[in-house]
């Protein structure tokens, strides 16, 4: 799914397309229904516009809105980076088309997921900070095959924002929701960092790992040269989650890799919140 950089971004990218959608199969080029932008969420539908290359962004436009909006197309192709789910009515099956799982991307993407048989999506949210996060993730469910990740943020369950609610009320959302339509907003494991380090010659990467937490790094090391700190929680290792793993299962799997290695980090006092709850 495309990202925007603020939910206010990603819902007036909607109105916009949804209008967009209705103008072009009624064959009009007039601004009926565009007003709907105008005071959704105190915003300005002036302050938005298309540029050239098809990207929604923040100023006034240059030519009439009109002339912008009419070379847009309703349909793209998907990209590398996008995750695409396609639900069944009847068998509840979900496909996936996924990017680069590893990588954060600093954002707000929509994921639509449908829920299995039990009427789960295979997640637990807790709140931290005033915020909701996944603080659990079932293997093969829904929720992985969509693309949620430990540690990612929710912003909002079926356009009901989730600031200030507790982790069982956000739970209860997703319960009440619609079988095949639960749609999440979520910004991309925002306390969490990736690292590529590299391999010397001896095949070590240059930290020590105790309880899948780096407790120290080597000097002179690929680690120490790209800034890994320690304290740090080892929470994927290539987009493969390792929570849980014995430090003897990690270690054979940092062994494993190839040359490089792309770390997932979160800060150990970070992941004790989310862990414990």
């Amino acid at each position: 799914m495309p990202l925007y950089p603020t939910f206010e971004d990603l819902k007036v990218d909607e109105i916009i397309n949804h209008q967009n959608q209705k103008l072009m199969g009624l064959h009009q080029n007039s601004l009926e229904g565009y007003n709907l932008v105008d005071g959704c969420m105190d915003l300005d539908q002036t302050h938005f516009h298309y540029d050239e290359f098809g990207q929604l962004v923040p100023g006034p436009v240059s030519a009439p809105v009109t002339e912008t909006i009419s070379q847009q197309p309703v349909l793209s192709e998907v990209t590398q980076n996008q995750s695409v789910l396609f639900a069944s009515a009847d068998s509840n099956a979900i496909q996936k088309s996924l990017g680069d799982s590893a990588e954060i991307k600093h954002g707000i993407r929509r994921i639509v997921l449908c829920k299995d048989t039990n009427g789960k999506v295979g997640i637990q949210l807790i709140n931290m900070n005033n915020g909701i996060f996944v603080s659990f993730v079932r293997n093969q469910s829904p929720a992985a095959l969509g693309g949620l990740r430990f540690g990612d943020q929710v912003l909002a369950i079926c356009d009901r924002v989730l600031a200030g609610l507790s982790g069982s009320k956000a739970m209860g959302l997703i319960r009440k929701a619609a079988q095949n339509n639960v749609v999440f907003l979520v910004r991309d494991r925002p306390l969490e960092r990736t690292v590529v380090v590299n391999k010397n010659s001896s095949g070590c990467l240059g930290i020590t790992v105790e309880h899948g937490v780096i407790t120290a790094i080597v000097k002179d090391s690929s680690a120490a040269r790209n800034g890994v700190l320690t304290n740090h929680q080892v929470v994927e290792v290539d987009g493969q989650n390792v929570l849980g793993l014995k430090d003897k299962q990690l270690v054979a799997l940092l062994r494993n890799r190839g040359s490089s290695v792309r770390l997932t980090l979160l800060p150990h006092s970070v992941y004790r919140q989310l862990a414990r709850q």
